[in-house]
């Protein structure tokens, strides 16, 4: 099982939610599975202090609309090496996507960030997949990863500012920075920046009294156009998160800076609305 024993996104992994815990979509029983995915992963430069683990995922479907859709590797891969193998058992099928999850020792969250996912440079960049079948029941995928994704040297931070009281089929909500503003739900994973799923009533960041969130979420320096405040419902798919506040004037943010007083004020109407 991942960290907890839950997921990401969300995600991306997205793709990640406080308190929601990975089912393994995994073949249990004495017969081993037919396929398997072989993954060779090229690190550059060194894993961040902060790094708890990091776990090899497969999708058959991407986005997935569901977490118990994903295989996963069981346990964290070695983080203090330059290259590594690793092996997945898969049924025969087609697979939409494989990314690399990265867990942090910093978040409260359960949910993990996305260190690697390859794209197809002839499928408009869309998530790499793959298909096994009988004639060809094995598949190689090298996967690049970049450490530096993972060091989030500066920080986003504000107080976020909730309409009432949450709604009582509350799953989960997230505050999300993007260097682009996303203009369909894919975008939304393909293009997050960073992401922390800790906001809400169980938070210590949160004051009950006035609905507010005191968010401090980790980004590395450069520029952040888009950043936004998602809300999940209970048995929600990785995709049905509902945007219910945002900030999308741009910052430049300079390393080791910390940009405060980034205030997002959110609207639950907004969760009714979407699609009207």
């Amino acid at each position: 099982m991942l960290k907890k024993n839950s997921l990401y996104v969300l995600l991306f992994v997205l793709i990640c939610i406080t308190g929601l815990y990975i089912q393994c979509n995994i073949d249990h029983g004495i017969s081993p599975l037919p396929g398997e995915l072989s993954v060779r992963i090229i690190f550059r430069n060194e894993a961040p202090a902060n790094t708890q683990g990091i776990y090899l995922t497969v999708s058959p479907e991407f986005p997935p609309h569901a977490i118990n859709e994903m295989f996963h590797s069981p346990n964290s891969l070695p983080i203090d090496k330059d290259t590594v193998w690793t092996e997945i058992a898969l049924p025969f099928g087609s697979y939409e996507a494989v990314a690399l999850w990265w867990y942090s020792t910093d978040t409260e969250s359960n949910f993990a960030d996305v260190l690697g996912l390859p794209l197809d440079l002839n499928n408009n960049l869309l998530p790499l997949g793959f298909t096994l079948s009988g004639e060809k029941p094995q598949y190689h995928m090298d996967l690049y990863v970049n450490w530096d994704r993972m060091k989030r040297d500066a920080s986003i931070s504000g107080k976020i500012q909730f309409s009432g009281p949450f709604p009582d089929n509350s799953m989960a909500t997230a505050v999300a920075a993007y260097q682009y503003k996303p203009s369909s739900d894919i975008h939304y994973l393909l293009w997050l920046k960073s992401i922390d799923f800790s906001v809400g009533p169980q938070s210590p960041g949160f004051d009950a009294s006035t609905l507010t969130y005191d968010y401090k979420l980790p980004v590395r320096h450069g520029l952040v156009n888009y950043i936004a405040v998602f809300w999940l419902p209970q048995n929600a798919g990785l995709t049905d998160f509902h945007v219910i506040g945002s900030y999308d004037l741009p910052l430049s943010i300079n390393t080791n800076e910390e940009r405060a007083g980034i205030d997002i004020i959110t609207d639950w109407s907004l969760i009714n609305n979407e699609g009207e």
